[in-house]
């Protein structure tokens, strides 16, 4: 009986540890700085596969283009003809909506290349955590001048 209570002890400790184990996994860290960073990288090389994965399949993004609302279809289509020179990201804010969305709120000023401007945009995005995946499900820049 006490090697029985012994054994159901230690599996008990095993399965509670693979319990903490799975729930630490589970958790993974709300967008930042590094994170938008990353993604305008990947952006700037033309990677659809990242971009594409930072997306939810329904993410609406707005560009200071005046063109309206893109499509995750249609972001991943446009990044191809966009030749970005040089960016810089700064001021960067977060705020949680609740425990599963998040708000960012940054500057961002880019060139392009054969542009004479350099563009100044306001930009808020919206990630919200789907599954064990944070997706970027709203994105807007707005030109300031």
């Amino acid at each position: 009986m006490k090697r029985l209570m012994c054994a159901l002890v230690i599996l008990s400790c095993f399965a509670a540890a693979q319990g903490k184990s799975a729930a630490a996994k589970e958790k993974s860290a709300a967008p930042n700085q590094a994170t938008i960073e990353k993604a305008w990288a990947d952006f700037e090389k033309k990677d659809a596969t990242a971009v594409g994965g930072i997306l939810a399949d329904d993410a609406i993004e707005i560009w200071a283009d005046g063109k309206g609302p893109h499509d995750k279809k249609s972001t991943l289509e446009g990044m191809h003809s966009m030749n970005i020179e040089k960016y810089t990201l700064s001021d960067f804010k977060f705020a949680p909506l609740g425990g599963r969305v998040e708000l960012a709120d940054y500057r961002a000023n880019v060139k392009f290349k054969g542009a004479a401007q350099e563009y100044k945009l306001l930009v808020s995005e919206v990630w919200e955590k789907r599954g064990r995946h944070w997706k970027l499900v709203h994105y807007q820049e707005t030109e300031v001048k």
